[in-house]
């Protein structure tokens, strides 16, 4: 990764062009895997039979004896022009200690497109808690890009020496050239970061492309999985991999190492949990993940103290500091990145591979670190007491999975939530998928501080999944082992929210922040970990997903969804449940039921929303709940449901928990709200709709804007024998009583909060009494 002074850029013009040839028979540039015909610096296999026709005898003539010839393959940090720097550092310091370079330059870019994928997250915007922001650009990087930028590379890498790959046409033509040739030259590989997921496939290409031995293999912070290492290296260990040293940081510089500008920790950490398709997946390069594996814990001879060379290994291990000891065992490297420029480590690689001590000392370079990744910036203060709100929904899903509600659920939310002093954020249709959706919450939560009253809302489809880490063995739940999840636009390319995600998310919640989240989907009775409905039940309510008025907001996952789900999540690698729980979850229904949407709205929503802001800091979450429930009292298809801790269920309904203003206690809150608006609830009769109705949706959106204040109303009146809609009135709607029972049992306008329960009584009535119009 380092460079010297006078190889800072390959230049253009003349310049350039002397530059490339001399890098010419020295270095393999790929792209993809394939050889590069575009960029800075072109290969061909004409170029790679030069050099093993014309340039490496030319070299082996003039030295004499048997030629060292090393394969370089740098790390992922770095694009193009970077990977031809390090070449063209590297060259003439390798011939002068009679080496014969091939530089693998794969075009990996690794570091501008981290950087791209975390955005400000890397520049230090969020400042708010120091113990936790690395865990937050963690997330930030998984539920970004960056897992998927890692895949690209190391598909790049096992691509090389695969089919047309350029690194199997290198493989194929040293072969032959070793076999033309015997007793010529010895081959020996170094690589660094991902350098080393590259010859990981590479070295088993070459041996059984007709290359006796790998000589040497030295590995610099390596960044390989240790699975995938076990796989493919180990077993050619002294069977084709003659020695093997990795150069590497203790536990405890990894963790004193930065990257980002930001993450407190070393690449390895960022990699391992961010990156990988299994969070916390085993890397090589970290010493803990060595010690806990029995396989290279035996390999390296890892029985001693933290930071002691290894014993009895078959494969040498060199921590960072070793500074003293044996020529060929000494490293300084304080930083991932730095290992390549760092003089005891380079020149304990040249005497592994040239078998002398007397060797030319690698020249002193500059650290490229600190250019890769962006300080952090200065966090600017927040005020405290904020209300923030994210609102999602989702009606256009492709295919035949389309709602009709969803959107207007979201943006009935987000007035609501307006009215009530929040600040509001939506993501509508195309603009929810699982990375906005994610990241959205996570900004929402990790820009909070002590005293923010945050909230979440999501309407569309919710499903059900494979659960990959066993977090889901409980009481009810032991054999079927499903994840809740919810559908985000994009979720048949596996892209699911799972209560793991969300939990995750809310685990970064600071002390004293408030988050409550409205679900209005099926599956959303527990949405922070369980689901009770086995999908056998789901399968019993497929005939509900008729494209009617009524409408089950779930869907059965099929086997492609399934499957696209388990490729991206890869097979478990933790268990485990959450330590704390601070958030709470007003949910459409019991984990056991479905929730529905009717005439362009959820039933949940309807009656929830219209509760909100009379209930924001007046009554507790307990009674909220008994409020939206006695909306449902008569029916049983739906019960909306609260989950968090006991606790929670009496502390205040969009309340702050510590400081600002509008923090209450319990104790404090008062027994009523306010609403803008009324909504006149009658008595109906007749068995249809009146020539004077309102349409369904017309009567739902009435029925919101009343709520947010609107100025004109309508009054629905539900009866036993069907719905009629009442007039409507400049300026607002008049309370009247909202009908119950054959009699129409009439209530009386009083407290505020009597009004509020009444309109949302009758919105649910509404709702019911039109579906089951509609059903016949």
């Amino acid at each position: 990764m380092g460079f010297s002074q006078r190889n800072r850029t390959i230049s253009s013009g003349s310049e350039a062009s002397a530059a490339s040839r001399k890098l010419r028979p020295h270095v393999v540039n790929l792209s993809g895997g394939t050889f590069s015909s575009t960029g800075a610096f072109t290969t061909t296999k004409k170029d790679v039979d030069a050099i093993f026709a014309t340039h490496l005898p030319a070299f082996v003539a003039e030295h004499g004896g048997v030629v060292p010839v090393v394969f370089y393959a740098h790390g992922g940090l770095v694009d193009e022009q970077s990977g031809l720097r390090i070449a063209a550092t590297q060259v003439d310091w390798w011939k002068s200690n009679g080496v014969y370079p091939i530089h693998f330059v794969w075009e990996t870019s690794l570091a501008g497109a981290i950087t791209s994928a975390v955005g400000d997250w890397a520049q230090g915007r969020r400042g708010w808690l120091d113990d936790a922001k690395d865990r937050v650009l963690e997330l930030a990087a998984r539920f970004g890009q960056g897992q998927a930028i890692w895949g690209q590379m190391k598909r790049s890498a096992e691509a090389a020496p695969a089919g047309d790959g350029g690194a199997r046409y290198v493989a194929e033509a040293l072969g032959a050239y070793c076999a033309a040739h015997p007793d010529t030259i010895t081959v020996h590989a170094v690589g660094h970061s991902a350098g080393s997921i590259f010859h990981s496939f590479f070295l088993p290409t070459a041996l059984k492309a007709g290359v006796p031995a790998i000589e040497t293999l030295s590995l610099l912070a390596p960044a390989v999985r240790t699975d995938v290492f076990e796989k493919q290296i180990v077993p050619l260990v002294g069977h084709g991999v003659e020695s093997l040293a990795m150069f590497t940081m203790t536990e405890k510089l990894e963790r004193d190492d930065t990257c980002l500008g930001a993450h407190g920790k070393s690449l390895l950490y960022l990699v391992r949990a961010s990156f990988e398709p299994e969070e916390f997946s085993p890397i090589l390069g970290l010493e803990e993940c060595l010690r806990a594996d029995p396989v290279l814990a035996g390999l390296f001879g890892l029985s001693g103290a933290s930071g002691s060379p290894g014993v009895g290994g078959a494969a040498d291990i060199i921590w960072s500091k070793t500074p003293s000891g044996p020529l060929t065992s000494r490293s300084t490297s304080t930083s991932h990145g730095g290992f390549d420029n760092d003089i005891p480590t380079m020149d304990s690689v040249a005497r592994r591979v040239t078998g002398s001590s007397r060797i030319q000392s690698f020249p002193a370079t500059r650290d490229l670190g600190d250019e890769l990744w962006p300080m952090a910036g200065p966090a600017a203060p927040r005020p405290v007491g904020t209300h923030q709100a994210l609102c999602v929904g989702i009606n256009a899903y492709p295919g035949g999975d389309a709602l009709y509600g969803c959107v207007a659920d979201a943006e009935a939310w987000a007035a609501q939530f307006s009215i009530a002093g929040f600040a509001v954020r939506t993501l509508l249709d195309a603009e929810a998928t699982r990375q906005n959706i994610l990241l959205g919450l996570l900004d929402l939560v990790a820009s909070s501080v002590a005293g923010d009253v945050l909230v979440f809302q999501y309407a569309g489809h919710g499903t059900y999944v494979d659960d990959l880490d066993g977090d889901e063995s409980e009481a009810g739940n032991e054999e079927t082992k499903y994840d809740e999840a919810l559908c985000p636009i994009d979720f048949r390319d596996g892209n699911l929210i799972i209560d793991d995600d969300l939990g995750e998310i809310f685990d970064q919640l600071p002390d004293g922040v408030s988050l409550t989240a409205f679900f209005d989907s099926c599956h959303s009775g527990d949405g922070q970990r369980r689901l009770q409905l086995q999908p056998a039940d789901v399968a019993d309510l497929s005939a509900a997903s008729a494209p009617h008025g009524r409408r089950a907001r779930f869907i059965i996952p099929d086997e492609q969804t399934s499957r696209n789900y388990r490729a991206k999540r890869g097979a478990p690698a933790r268990a485990g449940k959450r330590a704390l729980t601070r958030e709470v979850l007003f949910s459409a229904c019991k984990p056991t039921e479905v929730a529905y949407e009717t005439g362009g709205h959820g039933n949940f929503t309807v009656a929830a929303s219209l509760l909100a802001v009379p209930s924001a800091n007046r009554l507790t979450n307990a009674e909220f709940l008994a409020k939206v429930r006695e909306a449902f009292s008569s029916q049983p298809r739906q019960n909306p449901d609260f989950n968090g801790p006991r606790a929670a269920k009496s502390r205040v309904f969009l309340g702050a928990l510590v400081g600002g203003a509008g923090s209450v206690s319990a104790a404090g809150v008062t027994s009523a709200g306010s609403a803008a608006g009324g909504v006149a609830a009658g008595a109906g009769s007749g068995s249809g709709f009146g020539s004077g109705s309102a349409t369904i949706p017309g009567a739902i959106s009435a029925l919101l804007d009343a709520a947010a204040g609107v100025g004109t109303g309508v009054g629905a009146g539900v009866g036993a024998g069907g719905i009629g809609a009442g007039g409507v009135a400049a300026g607002g709607i008049d309370p009247l009583a909202a009908s119950a029972g054959p009699a129409g049992m009439a209530g009386s306008a009083g407290s505020r909060e009597t009004d509020a329960a009444a309109r949302a009584l009758a919105a649910a009535a509404f709702l019911r009494a039109a579906a089951d119009f509609i059903d016949g």
